[in-house]
């Protein structure tokens, strides 16, 4: 599991290396973790007055770079040496995989790719010390706090019980309300999360709704799920996808994608025919 490594602020782990203090590689620097990375704008200059008018905002992608000292004895040196090239070494096609840091008691994750690998070979090589750096680039700039939260799953509310009977009397019972089917989503970092939503059949008809804004992931009520398949929602890339990968996002017919902004999100999840799962898979985010 990405990260289990790690075990004191100022470590890094990429593919199982550990990093940093406490390491064969001194952490002396990391640039870009704490940074906001540059942000690009969509800002239309007035035509006839000072000024422009806003447009959104987006930030880019992430850089992290790792600036280490080795100081070993020279029967080890080599090996260390050895295992951070193979550590950092690409593929033939590189795809992001998981950067984890702890910092300020926080262990978070990008996915990232390395893009460049400072290892001098000094004299002083010979007598087990050196510096170096690695830079990471990830293209998804938001931190995820790990461990990853998976909530739920819950069902569709069921109808509330009881009643008033007539005729009346008092005192009045009114019985109890609907139950069940929703979800409450606590992001505890600084940055809106960006959910996967996972529904469990049998249901006919899904619908996932953020109570607090109406915002609405609804399929065709006719659509129906078979009994034990799952379907993902995710909302970084907008896929609706089985697990072997098939797309069923033509079926979603309401698409009000939502992020989960700092705090707590309400979440319901209703179905045409009242059965089926909803279960949330998140990371508490920052920036």
């Amino acid at each position: 599991m990405a990260g289990e490594l790690i075990t004191k602020d100022g470590q890094v782990e990429w593919r199982g290396l550990l990093l940093g203090a406490g390491t064969a590689y001194r952490y002396a620097d990391l640039e870009g973790w704490l940074d906001l990375p540059e942000t690009r704008d969509g800002d239309i200059e007035f035509d006839n007055y000072h000024g422009s008018q806003p447009g959104q905002l987006l930030v880019g992608r992430r850089t992290v770079t790792l600036s280490f000292t080795m100081s070993l004895s020279t029967a080890d040196f080599g090996a260390a040496q050895r295992a951070l090239r193979a550590a950092t070494a690409p593929s033939e096609n590189p795809v992001e995989e998981p950067l984890v840091v702890q910092w300020d008691g926080v262990k978070a994750m990008v996915n990232a790719r390395v893009i460049r690998r400072n290892i001098p070979s000094p004299r002083s090589n010979g007598m087990g010390y050196s510096q170096g750096a690695i830079q990471w680039r990830a293209t998804n700039p938001r931190q995820l706090h790990l461990p990853q939260i998976i909530a739920g799953p819950v069902s569709p509310p069921t109808s509330g019980t009881g009643g008033l009977i007539y005729p009346l009397v008092y005192p009045l019972v009114y019985g109890s309300g609907q139950s069940g089917g929703e979800l409450r989503l606590t992001n505890a970092g600084n940055a809106p999360a960006q959910p996967v939503f996972r529904i469990t059949g049998p249901c006919t008809g899904p619908v996932i709704t953020n109570a607090d804004t109406g915002a609405q992931l609804a399929f065709d009520p006719a659509y129906a799920l078979p009994s034990g398949a799952q379907l993902l929602l995710s909302y970084e890339d907008r896929s609706v996808l089985f697990p072997d990968g098939v797309s069923r996002s033509n079926q979603l017919i309401t698409r009000g994608w939502f992020t989960l902004p700092v705090g707590t999100t309400r979440v319901r999840f209703t179905s045409a025919n009242g059965l089926g799962q909803l279960e949330a898979l998140y990371y508490s985010t920052s920036m």
